[in-house]
């Protein structure tokens, strides 16, 4: 990967403050792109101004919220001239909550948020962004799990297997829509341990992934390949999607799942 295929963009990047959003923020930073992250917090104070030579900005707001995400491509525009893309990446989980385990209304509100930040949340940020990527013939890229493929055995309740095969609708969606001007393209991984937060309805949001270790020898267990992926280990997924060696691809999904599309 060369610098100079990135260095002086834009990005709009959601959910950078954790996790799979902070390593690419990182990543980009030290190629010399910079990014408005839009976050709800700060994170845990990592992923500071200096950590390369392209600038960080924070949008401090819910993704689902469209003033929030109309600000971070203003200011995108504002502070850096231009926007070469657009990654929405943050997500929430359900906990791994069955219907049987839950009541109707339980059911509801737990479905209505979780498909409102994985979802929505997508639908309202790239429809912020679209005229700006447009203008800059720039690319989308979205996080996307091996919850759009797989629906067991991989710890995804009802609600959060339905917001990912939603969110591959809305790829494949915006992909047609926006061709030629933007690529539109996708990241589904599987199993890696990172900083995602659940929602359930007893406890209100926790992290998934409490017993790390316990949770990286299921993910080991579960794979082919027996891999256990970090966020940095799939910053050049993104990347690849990011620029022009990627240019034929509009609409396509990346698995790094460890083979579980042919387990």
């Amino acid at each position: 990967m060369q610098q100079s295929e990135l260095d002086g963009r834009a990005v709009v990047l959601t959910g950078g403050a954790s996790g799979i959003g902070l390593a690419l923020s990182r990543a980009l930073r030290r190629l010399g792109c910079s990014v408005v992250d839009l976050d709800r917090t700060d994170g845990t104070g990592e992923g500071a101004e200096d950590d390369g030579p392209g600038r960080l900005l924070r949008v401090r707001g819910d993704v689902t919220d469209p003033e929030a995400n109309e600000s971070a491509v203003a200011l995108a525009l504002r502070e850096f001239g231009r926007l070469d893309a657009f990654i929405g990446n943050a997500g929430v989980h359900d906990g791994g909550a069955a219907v049987t385990d839950l009541t109707p209304t339980q059911v509801r509100d737990l479905g209505r948020r979780v498909l409102d930040v994985n979802v929505v949340g997508y639908m309202v940020g790239a429809c912020a962004a679209a005229e700006a990527v447009a203008q800059a013939g720039g690319t989308m890229v979205f996080t996307l799990s091996d919850a759009s493929y797989v629906v067991s055995g991989n710890g995804a309740g009802l609600a959060y297997a339905a917001s990912k095969h939603a969110a591959l609708g809305v790829v494949r969606s915006l992909a047609a829509q926006l061709a030629p001007r933007v690529r539109v393209n996708a990241v589904a991984p599987g199993g890696v341990p990172t900083g995602l937060s659940s929602l359930t309805p007893e406890s209100g949001e926790q992290k998934v992934y409490g017993d790390v270790d316990a949770v990286v020898r299921q993910i080991r267990s579960l794979n082919p390949l027996g891999t256990v992926l970090s966020p940095e280990d799939l910053v050049g997924h993104y990347l690849y999607l990011l620029t022009g060696q990627s240019r034929g691809l509009t609409g396509a999904v990346l698995r790094p799942d460890g083979g579980l599309s042919v387990a």
